[in-house]
Formats: structure tokens, sequence, C-alpha cells
């Protein structure tokens, strides 16, 4: 996967800059949040066991991304827009947020997309060692 997509990746990383010029601030911080997103894409692809960090990240600025994009048609007035599904409205961030956002924000924060932690398992019988299900088992 890494040798399939790194090319694309840092030509990203080094052409988007160079090519695209943002009239506006808020231009610029996307560009550099892609610039980012595409760099940790890079290096978790590299070695996903030693830079685990940089899938957080990218969990990170997905969840940003469209929470800043949330608030921004909020703050806008764009509620529903003019009914095509396309158009850039509070409805529409609001369910990317859901679909997108909030697993990108559990993954920065947990690790993985659920609060509860996953059962270890014991080398030798491939059996959990969950202790719920050991104390469940003990009662009766």
């Amino acid at each position: 996967m890494f040798w399939c997509t790194a090319p694309f990746l840092l030509a990203a990383i080094l052409l988007l800059p160079l090519l695209a010029r943002p009239p506006e601030l808020t231009g610029w911080v996307i560009l550099g949040a892609v610039v980012l997103l595409c760099l940790f894409v890079l290096i978790g692809l590299w070695n996903a066991e030693r830079f685990w960090w940089c899938w957080r990240a990218v969990g990170g600025i997905v969840a940003g991304g469209y929470l800043a994009y949330l608030i921004s048609m909020i703050a806008e007035g764009q509620w529903f827009g003019d009914g095509r599904r396309s158009s850039s409205t509070a409805f529409n961030a609001l369910m990317g947020l859901i679909v997108f956002g909030y697993p990108g924000f559990m993954w920065a924060v947990f690790g993985r997309f659920t609060r509860k932690p996953e059962p270890e398992y014991d080398d030798y019988t491939d059996k959990s060692t969950d202790i719920d299900e050991m104390d469940a088992g003990a009662g009766g």
C-alpha cells in the first residue's frame, strides 16, 4: 500500500503549496491541514507500528475539519441551503461530523472506534482473558 500511494502523497505535499494560492487566511489554514494530513498518512503507511501517533493525528484532523465546517456553516446561517444535496449547509456539516468526524475523534482519543477496550487473548489457548467474562463464569 505504501509504494502505491507514496508518489501521490509526496507530490501533494510538495506541489500543493506551490500551485495553490488561496486569497484568504482560511484557505491557507485548509491548505496547511491538507498538507499535514498527507504527511501523516505517508508516515503512518511507511511504518504504522512505530508511527502510531500519525493515525491519531489523521483522525484528529478529520474531526477538527468537520467541526470547523459545522461552526462555519452555523456562523453563516446556512442551515438547509437551496435543497441540493451537494450544498454547503449546516445539515450536511452535521451529517459529515457524525459519519466521519465522530469516528475520527474516537480514533484520535482512544486509538479505536469504541470506548470499550479490546479483550486480551491468551497466546496459548486463543481464549479471551476478559475479566468481565471470567467474573460472570465464576458465579455459578
